[in-house]
């Protein structure tokens, strides 16, 4: 937990990160998804988890409210 400032709350307040899978760019037919997996498996860096820093999307949460940020930043997010 950190303290960040919460724009529904007016405040500095305690806040947790999230971190969510990105909506796939393919389609849901097998073939797209075929090309998902094999471009998610030859393409990227993986972290130690195994997934790929550019599929995913970072938020923040604020403990007091729940508002959700999408908070994005550096390069291995992009």
């Amino acid at each position: 937990m950190f303290k960040q400032y919460c724009k529904k709350c007016g405040e500095e307040t305690d806040h947790k990160e999230l971190m969510k899978q990105k909506p796939s760019k393919y389609g849901t037919s097998k073939t797209e998804q075929f090309k998902a997996f094999m471009e998610g498996f030859f393409g990227g860096t993986a972290s130690a988890v195994g997934a790929s820093l550019d599929l995913l999307d970072r938020y923040v949460v604020c403990q007091q409210c729940g508002c959700k940020t999408l908070d994005n930043k550096g390069d291995e997010f992009q």
